[in-house]
């Protein structure tokens, strides 16, 4: 076995607010999205033909926000440098990516805490582009290990249910009807150790990825003492019959009600995705409103996900919006 990693990253006694990452960039282009698309089933027209993307209302093609939520775990995994890892992570998507922006993702200190013995670090998040526009703001938590063995946080309720709703102009009955309906329990395929390698060298083109994705020995020398998937890894991706499927959401299209946005993410994460895990998710509608913005009505649909391995323990809670307009 490796000899284990003397591992570096952020010094606890002297971080203060203010502190800054080193920031991640990326011009993306067709180039990052189809690798993106490729790992993560994203081939959706809007990203891939201008064409569909007039149609839905916009310039051209834009880049997925799913891009950019993983070049902000990058710079995370990136600071912390094997010394910690994301406990929780949510951004908005206020803006697109288009084709030949220069993308900035970031992180900045906002406090420090200890709850029962942790230690735990806060951090505002963000991506701006070449115009000096925030497309992504976000936050994050993470969480910095005690000498060199990876740990997960405790586990952390359902949300809550939103008071009794009633229809609007595109929000209907048949949604409301299944807000907190949990969806079947859906197993991925095994995890496949290339997986996690392709995954990473598609959110870390055109440089390569960080060696513990990638080489088993590296990998071996970490925290987590062997190979283990980037943390916003999708082990749902290209699997036949949409075994993640969300009925409540609506066919994608051009009309108004079917138009729509990733309006963005909220993740708080557990045990971490190692090579031959078979993880299992249940859904539910957790929250949907209604909304006048400058796109006229935008319907807001808050999905949420629990995935568990097969030995039971809690790897993710995900809560996603997503905006019909």
């Amino acid at each position: 076995m490796a000899a284990r990693q003397n591992i570096d990253g952020p010094d606890w006694v002297s971080m203060s607010p203010g502190e800054e990452t080193p920031v991640f960039e990326r011009t993306t282009d067709l180039p990052h999205w189809n690798r993106y698309a490729a790992v993560n089933d994203e081939f959706i027209p809007i990203h891939m033909d201008a064409g569909a993307a007039r149609a839905a209302g916009q310039p051209d093609v834009f880049g997925m926000g799913n891009l950019r939520l993983a070049y902000l775990h990058n710079v995370l995994h990136d600071w912390l440098g094997g010394a910690g890892g994301i406990v929780e992570l949510s951004c908005q998507f206020r803006g697109l990516n288009f084709k030949g922006d220069r993308l900035t993702a970031f992180g900045r200190v906002t406090g420090k805490r200890e709850e029962d013995g942790a230690r735990f670090v806060d951090l505002d998040i963000g991506v701006v582009n070449q115009d000096a526009t925030e497309t992504t703001p976000g936050s994050a938590s993470v969480l910095l290990f005690e000498g060199a063995k990876g740990q997960t946080p405790v586990a952390r309720e359902p949300s809550a249910l939103p008071e009794v709703l009633e229809p609007g102009v595109y929000l209907d009955e048949d949604t409301i009807a299944w807000l907190g309906r949990a969806t079947p329990p859906a197993d991925s395929l095994p995890v496949g150790a290339n997986d996690i390698r392709r995954w990473a060298v598609a959110v870390y083109y055109p440089e390569s990825p960080p060696m513990e994705f990638y080489d088993d020995a590296a990998a071996a020398a970490g925290p987590w003492e062997g190979l283990v998937a980037p943390r916003d890894f999708n082990p749902f991706a290209w699997m036949i019959g949409r075994p993640n499927a969300q009925p409540w959401m609506r066919a994608i299209g051009t009309e108004p009600g079917t138009r729509v946005l990733n309006g963005g993410q909220r993740r708080w994460y557990f045990a971490p995705i190692r090579p031959g895990d078979v993880i299992t998710s249940t859904g539910c509608l957790a929250n949907a409103y209604e909304r006048d913005g400058k796109l006229g009505t935008m319907l807001f649909l808050i999905s949420e996900t629990r995935w568990t391995n097969q030995r039971g323990e809690l790897v993710r809670i995900g809560n996603a919006t997503t905006i019909y307009y």
